[in-house]
């Protein structure tokens, strides 16, 4: 049997350590994007958004946690992320999620300061981000999927078209 190459991945959040251990790929929810890495990728350090984190652990077996944000920090075989919170996917409550959605929605509506705006606009996008991780693991327990995912990207929607001409004016 080959061996397979993977480097060191250590998660960290406000109550500790989360994962540590080998890993062959994972996919971050960084702050511009998606960032998919592999053994040897090139030193990276960025913020993260919230979203999912997906882990090919070294054995083959895959793992899914929801993060609400934080650090990450890439060298070719080590990867840190330091998470503001985690959280399995299957962990999170969807009753608890969509109250959240709704009073952060409300907030939006209410515009009664710029700090509110913002805070609400920050619970959205977290609350949002754990509805579409939920439903997404849950799709994939349906399908049968005993991994609990499905690493195929989905449809990219809404994007923006660019007219070159505008961009060389």
């Amino acid at each position: 049997m080959a061996h397979v190459p993977t480097f060191r991945l250590h998660v960290v959040d406000v109550h500790g350590e989360v994962y540590n251990g080998d890993a062959r790929f994972v996919a971050v929810p960084a702050e511009m994007g998606e960032v998919g890495i592999l053994p040897g990728h090139a030193p990276l350090l960025s913020r993260m958004r919230p979203g999912e984190l997906r882990i090919s652990q070294g054995d083959g077996a895959l793992q899914i946690l929801f993060l609400d944000g934080g650090m990450l920090e890439v060298q070719p075989y080590l990867v840190s992320i330091l998470a503001d919170a985690s959280l399995r996917v299957p962990d999170i409550d969807l009753k608890d999620t969509e109250a959240r959605l709704q009073a952060a929605q409300r907030a939006l509506s209410e515009r009664t300061s710029e700090m509110n705006l913002l805070m609400a606009e920050q619970e959205l996008k977290r609350e949002l981000a754990k509805i579409q991780a939920h439903q997404r693991y849950q799709q994939n327990l349906q399908l049968g999927k005993t991994d609990g995912y499905d690493w195929r990207r989905p449809p990219l929607t809404g994007i923006p078209e660019i007219n070159i001409q505008d961009l060389e004016e």
